[in-house]
């Protein structure tokens, strides 16, 4: 078996949000485990800088699939070779990706502290680093503020649409 990421970037570029895509995907990283996780993970976060907004979740969800898989079955390398990536990967997607896409990030990263996948130290870290997206969903509404301006969580954005 060869263990070039070509295989791989088929399956994570033909990734959508069905189960049987982002399930195909995460068996096709867990294949890299034992002799190539660093590749496994740079191609993800290759395929996360090319994607379309609406494959964002996807990716993350493979993520998380291979990295809940991998700490419960086989071991950390798939945790070590992410923990470097994660936190930009996350920021990047934010900084791309509609209000609600930014909601379900945090809820996926919280998952990983409740089910001990990293530790709650690293996952306070990434929620961190999410908190100036989230200012575009404070309160419900759709408001459009800046990842590098406001960062206040005000609830003075109450405008009707």
């Amino acid at each position: 078996m060869s263990y070039d990421a070509s295989s791989l970037r088929g399956y994570l570029q033909r990734i959508d949000a069905t189960a049987p895509t982002i399930q195909g995907a995460a068996a096709a990283m867990m294949k890299h485990y034992d002799k190539s996780p660093l590749v496994a993970v740079n191609c993800w976060r290759d395929m996360l800088v090319q994607a379309r907004s609406d494959q964002f979740l996807p990716l993350l969800y493979v993520a998380n699939e291979v990295l809940q898989n991998s700490k419960r079955n086989r071991g950390n390398k798939f945790l070590e070779a992410f923990s470097p990536v994660l936190g930009q990967s996350l920021i990047y997607v934010c900084g791309k990706a509609p209000p609600s896409i930014v909601e379900s990030i945090r809820r996926t990263v919280k998952i990983w502290a409740e089910r001990r996948v990293f530790s709650i130290r690293y996952v306070n870290d990434l929620i961190k680093g999410l908190e100036p997206y989230r200012s575009k969903t404070i309160g419900g509404g759709r408001t459009r503020t800046s990842s590098t301006s406001r960062s206040s969580s005000s609830n003075s954005s109450s405008t009707a649409g």
